[in-house]
């Protein structure tokens, strides 16, 4: 007995699945400038940091006066680009 694919039991058509099946996990390329690679490593790099007890600590127990309240609130901010409004 051989084992064969008969061509009658193929589908005659697409179904509505594989077209969103082959929509969704198509290849894909991005090209990003240098200054989104260097967003995009930066992200990476805060995500896959090593998180420890200290630093979890250090978080939770921040110390917080009014001398740090007040230059949050009143940090000097430097404009770097010609931006228009």
């Amino acid at each position: 007995m051989e084992n064969r694919v008969d061509s009658n039991n193929l589908p005659s058509e697409i179904s509505v699945w594989t077209k969103i099946r082959n929509f969704l996990f198509q290849d894909m390329t991005l090209e990003l400038t240098p200054k989104q690679e260097k967003v995009f490593q930066e992200v990476h790099d805060f995500w896959t940091q090593e998180i420890t007890g200290q630093k979890v600590h250090d978080f939770l127990f921040y110390e917080i006066t009014g001398e740090k309240v007040k230059n949050a609130l009143f940090k000097e901010i430097e404009i770097t680009d010609n931006i228009r409004l």
